[in-house]
């Protein structure tokens, strides 16, 4: 980095150990797109990073047609939109036997694909030096946020069902995204997030946060170095302690 500065070269390095995929998981408001500008600003200045967003992976190929249908589902069918049958799923303290909702699940199964071809080219990328920074990341828990959403579910339909079939691809694809380097898990009471997020310009549903809070109090991510971080802190403090635990990943 020092070389860089003397040389006024704008070549970008390379990490000794390769590229890196560093995903940033936390509940609503607890810091995670500060904490990600704050490092792509500091990361970029010497090597080269990308970053994504697994949490709404963009339409592919396969799934512009669906992703253009969707709206209009949404306003015909409401009550299967993806954040009402999750709320609802969640408010149970007892596994409900009642059937999933069939746009739910098919909603469900093209987040698991793209998901998969946007994470698995972030990897590609990674293998050529890149530092990927990951909005968000599936776990390994089913029903957590932005993890297989139908695995929890009962299925009371018969064994070659199309639920079944759903259930059983998403599963699958869920299998085959590659695991991150590194998770920073970002926490915060939820006080905290809730007043944060009553401060922000886009602000989301109470109930949603609270919902959003409960869900990811327990992600999990096999095999991954797991770093928690209370973000409920001052800035500066936090954002030491991310750079801390990257640098020593790279």
């Amino acid at each position: 980095m020092v070389a860089n500065r003397l040389t006024g070269s704008t070549r970008k390095l390379t990490p000794a150990g390769g590229g890196l995929v560093v995903a940033f998981v936390g509940s609503e408001a607890t810091g995670k797109s500060t904490m990600l500008a704050e490092t792509q600003r500091w990361l970029g200045e010497h090597y080269t990073v990308k970053r994504i967003h697994a949490g709404k992976p963009p339409a592919t190929a396969l799934t512009f047609v669906p992703h253009v249908l969707l709206p209009a589902l949404r306003r015909l069918l409401p009550e299967q939109r993806t954040t009402r049958v999750e709320a609802e799923y969640s408010q149970e303290s007892v596994p409900s036997p009642r059937r999933f909702p069939l746009v739910f699940g098919f909603r469900s199964l093209m987040l698991a694909y793209e998901r998969k071809v946007l994470l698995t080219r972030a990897f590609a990328r990674s293998s050529n030096g890149t530092i990927v920074l990951c909005d968000r990341y599936p776990s390994s828990r089913s029903g957590a946020p932005d993890s297989p959403q139908l695995g929890h579910l009962p299925v009371t339909d018969s064994k070659m069902s199309f639920r079944r079939w759903l259930k059983v691809l998403e599963a699958r694809l869920y299998r085959d995204i590659p695991r991150p380097d590194l998770v920073i898990y970002l926490t915060a009471p939820l006080d905290v997030t809730l007043a944060r997020n009553a401060a922000r310009a886009k602000i989301e549903e109470e109930s949603f946060v609270r919902i959003r809070h409960s869900q990811t109090s327990s992600l999990e991510f096999d095999d991954v170095p797991v770093h928690k971080i209370n973000t409920d802190q001052p800035l500066e403090t936090t954002v030491r302690e991310v750079r801390e635990v990257i640098w020593d990943a790279l």
